[in-house]
């Protein structure tokens, strides 16, 4: 093996830390001997090329019989976000409080009907209200006559849980919902909405479901009532 020495500082701008390898002593800076062997990585038996966030090749390393690997292209690797809160000094892979992750933000629907199902994120800037509370982030449906309106979300099998507030839409017409919940097409939950109730949140077990369906349906049968219901805050964990 070949080895050789490098000096690494720790006191260092954190990009440097998540991208290129750099290791953290508990205070202050310190020099320290790294072997380096061309070390592989892989995931679930698939080999990986840990890259910094320019694209540039990440080595890892051994030091006193720990081998370190670069945070943020491992973090990637298993497909969870990495993210340095300065103000603690810590990493985060996967969730940072105070960030959530929408639903539509994270799995938009990729399967849906254009004409009845709406989404609201940060990039588009649309929004509904409810109660008269104005809402920016989540989805809202319109089922009118027997018609439902499904839209399908791709999870794969990364979350547990999904919370969401769902309601009337304020000045649709006065017409109930019916809300189905599916997870890999089994039938998890059923929520039943009435156009003059308040808005209510609600949570459901997703046990890591690959794929989401939710189907908004209209329990009054054959109607041309066009309510809308909004589906808020849809977040998943």
């Amino acid at each position: 093996m070949k080895k050789r020495l490098q000096g690494l500082i720790a006191g260092v701008l954190i990009g440097a830390m998540l991208t290129s390898g750099v290791v953290f002593a508990e205070s202050g800076p310190e020099i320290i001997g790294a072997l380096y062997n061309d070390i592989k990585i892989y995931v679930d038996g698939e080999k990986i090329e840990p890259k910094d966030a320019t694209g540039k090749t990440v080595e890892p390393f051994i030091y006193n019989g720990t081998t370190y690997l670069p945070v943020r292209a491992i973090g990637e690797a298993i497909e969870k976000d990495v993210n340095w809160d300065g103000s603690s000094h810590s990493v985060y892979i996967g969730k940072m409080p105070g960030k959530e992750t929408y639903l539509t933000d994270i799995c938009p629907a990729y399967e849906f009907d254009e004409w009845r199902y709406e989404e609201c994120t940060s990039n588009n800037g649309k929004n509904f209200s409810m109660a008269g509370e104005l809402y920016t982030r989540g989805f809202t449906v319109t089922p009118y006559n027997c018609e439902s309106v499904i839209s399908l979300y791709n999870l794969n099998g990364q979350y547990n849980t999904l919370s969401f507030t769902a309601g009337h839409v304020d000045g649709t017409a006065n017409q109930n919902l019916e809300l189905r919940i599916y997870a890999d097409n089994e039938l998890i939950k059923i929520i039943k909405l009435k156009h003059n109730q308040m808005p209510s949140t609600y949570n459901v077990n997703l046990s890591g479901a690959l794929q989401l369906k939710i189907e908004a349906v209209n329990p009054e049968g054959d109607t041309w009532a066009q309510a809308t219901y909004g589906i808020a805050n849809a977040i998943i964990e």
